[in-house]
């Protein structure tokens, strides 16, 4: 008589692979979000506590935003495109690197469409960088949390080409370093040569 199957062995390859991009999301966002909070508290040093206070009445001092940044989920941090549009804004705030930024058309708003909206503009402003498209996430990846990981990937990317363009104001990066020297390629012996 032939065993039944397990449910572990029914899942198929989309299962597979969204369990593992899930797995890698849950062990890189630590980093992401510690990377946002390092960049952005400089320059807007009551962001991170106004997204922390429950009802926004809340004293800053008595919710530390790094307690907070391994409570919540960096999709959640991320949704309504405000920490996206202030990171983007540091782009053009020194000199003009960018110079139709599109961060800066941001809207503070509960509103859906609004929210949805400041996603886009940080995505036009990973495209006017040259970010490889493969690499940017869709807005329902974050809005409507499809792809967790892709959010990942992109501000990783976007870290290391900021960090180029500068590195005063961007001075971490996250994530695997770009290699910048060849590898050797071995001579053909001269028999194999045409």
């Amino acid at each position: 008589m032939p065993i039944p199957p397990t449910s572990t062995e029914n899942k198929n390859l989309d299962e597979d692979i969204s369990s593992s991009r899930l797995s890698r999301y849950n062990a890189i966002q630590p980093e992401v979000k510690q990377y946002l909070y390092d960049i952005l508290s400089p320059k807007y040093p009551d962001l991170f506590n106004h997204k922390f206070s429950i009802d926004n009445t809340t004293s800053s001092s008595s919710f530390p935003a790094g307690k907070f940044l391994q409570d919540i989920d960096l999709c959640d941090l991320l949704k309504d495109g405000e920490l996206l549009c202030k990171l983007g804004q540091l782009l053009g705030r020194n000199n003009n690197i960018i110079p139709n930024n599109p961060t800066f058309k941001f809207k503070n708003s509960q509103m859906a469409f609004h929210q949805m909206e400041n996603i886009s503009f940080f995505l036009k402003l990973c495209e006017l960088i040259k970010l490889p498209h493969d690499e940017i996430f869709q807005t329902v990846d974050l809005f409507d949390g499809k792809d967790p990981y892709q959010i990942c990937i992109t501000l990783m990317s976007f870290s290391r080409i900021v960090h180029d363009l500068d590195n005063q104001v961007f001075y971490k990066v996250i994530g695997p370093k770009i290699v910048k020297v060849k590898p050797t390629v071995p001579i053909k012996p001269y028999k194999l040569r045409a």
